[in-house]
């Protein structure tokens, strides 16, 4: 009764909006997933082994819809909602959608507005909106794929510059600060950017500064924390400087590329941070039966010590993505390991994209080769490898966290047939042989308290799904 009464409420309210602003155009599109995923050794740990006690097979459903309000071609509001749940899971009951996670099921993603300002290109755009940092190659490593709160002002200068700024809530803990004191429990963001864009040349260079509220620690990402960090006892400020860059003068060869450094000053040196990532592809599009593409991407490790910080590079949500398993890429939902926050790695791969030779059936194919670059002794030797465990930076013996004697090969094999042009039936298989040093990470505890004792597992993946766009 309570699924139907929200959804009557829903659409009373869009179709009021509608009827009673005569003046604004409403517009639709979205997307509906529903998904049968098969996954095993997530952790690269059979079960047998002591590692996750897995359910392999889930089936998911998810449909996001993304309502446009438009007044005119300079102004108009977006509401964008999305339905999503693990089918036979508790959070079927769930109506509310309170926080968006998994364990929600209707919740509003996005609700912002855009506007020129009159007579001139000065777009402004302000509510719950998307933030992607610049991304060429692959989505950034730093900041991209989610939603925060956002106002941010960009115009071009001529035909060939533009300039952009934002202010983008990342966290903030209370509303009303607990106690008597002002609690610093906010993550906040400044950016600014200046895309160039000129014939055959595109490159977008940027600029981000974070102030990292002292009491937000609980809720600060990962990727900002050191490994053996503890709470902050004042303040600390982040900042990244990058550019993502794209050619295609040469076309059909096509060349994309992003760097990022970025550093974390906190209170003391073991909460520090700082770490430079670079991603490239070069890909052929001139066949009409496949477009190759290579792939690299490397990322700054930790050293052998804890007392001096960090030295990955810090991120906060991280969305890069090469093939559709280990780092993440999967056109479905919970159907990748999403393991590229962790950062300390460096990966080469050959990808055949859009293979296809029969109308309206085609196949991706991506082989990578996946190594660390984190300092084994960081793990190996027990008075770090205790700090580190004890500490809050999320390292585990789960094959997310490679030390320079850890490798994994991955291949995956993905196929599309396009029943119509709205309606696709996609089949994704992956499969990933980690080897992680058996000297390495013996002793070291996983997610479940347990050695690995030098035991690895291949993780496999089979996901065969439906997506209708519209």
């Amino acid at each position: 009764m309570k699924k139907l009464t929200l959804l009557a409420v829903l659409s009373c309210m869009i179709l009021g909006l509608a009827g009673t602003a005569s003046a604004v155009d409403l517009e639709g599109k979205g997307q509906f997933i529903f998904s049968m995923n098969l996954m095993d050794n997530s952790d690269f740990l059979a079960a047998d082994k002591d590692g996750d006690q897995e359910d392999d097979l889930n089936f998911w459903f998810r449909a996001r819809t993304e309502f446009r309000f438009i007044a005119n071609e300079n102004l108009w509001a977006v509401l964008y909602t999305q339905y999503k749940t693990r089918i036979g899971s508790d959070n079927n009951r769930n109506v509310d959608g309170n926080d968006g996670g998994d364990g929600s099921q209707l919740t509003v993603k996005r609700a912002y507005l855009q506007y020129r300002f009159p007579g001139t290109e000065i777009m402004t755009t302000a509510g719950l909106a998307p933030v992607d940092l610049p991304g060429a190659a692959a989505a950034s490593m730093v900041l991209a794929g989610t939603e925060r709160g956002l106002f941010s002002v960009s115009t071009p200068i001529t035909d060939q510059i533009a300039i952009a700024a934002a202010y983008i809530r990342n966290t903030d803990r209370f509303q009303t600060d607990p106690g008597t004191d002002n609690q610093k429990d906010e993550l906040d963001l400044f950016y600014a950017a200046l895309p160039i864009t000129i014939d055959g040349i595109s490159a977008t260079p940027y600029f981000a500064y974070s102030i990292v509220g002292q009491h937000s620690y609980v809720d600060t990402p990962l990727g900002l924390r050191a490994p053996a960090g503890t709470a902050y006892t004042k303040n600390a400020n982040a900042w990244w400087v990058g550019t993502s860059f794209s050619m295609d003068m040469f076309d059909p060869i096509v060349f994309n590329a992003d760097l990022v450094y970025g550093s974390v000053d906190a209170d003391e040196s073991r909460n520090d941070r700082s770490g430079f990532g670079m991603d490239a592809s070069l890909a052929y599009t001139g066949l009409d039966f496949v477009q190759p593409k290579l792939v690299f991407a490397y990322t700054t490790g930790e050293d052998d010590e804890t007392d001096n910080g960090s030295e990955r590079l810090p991120t906060i949500e991280n969305d890069f993505a090469f093939g559709t398993y280990y780092f993440g890429g999967s056109a479905f939902t919970s159907s990748d390991l999403d393991n590229a926050n962790q950062q300390g790695f460096w990966t080469v791969g050959l990808s055949l994209e859009k293979i296809s030779f029969f109308e309206k059936l085609s196949h991706d194919i991506h082989v990578l080769y996946i190594q660390g670059t984190n300092d084994k002794d960081l793990i190996k030797d027990g008075t770090n490898a205790a700090a580190v465990n004890a500490g809050a930076s999320g390292i585990d013996a789960d094959g997310n966290f490679l030390t320079t004697e850890d490798y994994a090969i991955e291949i995956d094999v993905n196929t599309t047939y396009q029943i119509y042009d709205e309606l696709s039936a996609i089949v994704e298989f992956g499969y990933i042989n980690m080897n992680l040093d058996k000297d390495t990470w013996e002793n070291y505890p996983s997610a479940q308290g347990q050695a690995r004792k030098g035991e690895n597992s291949d993780a496999l993946k089979l996901a065969v799904g439906l997506i209708y766009s519209f």
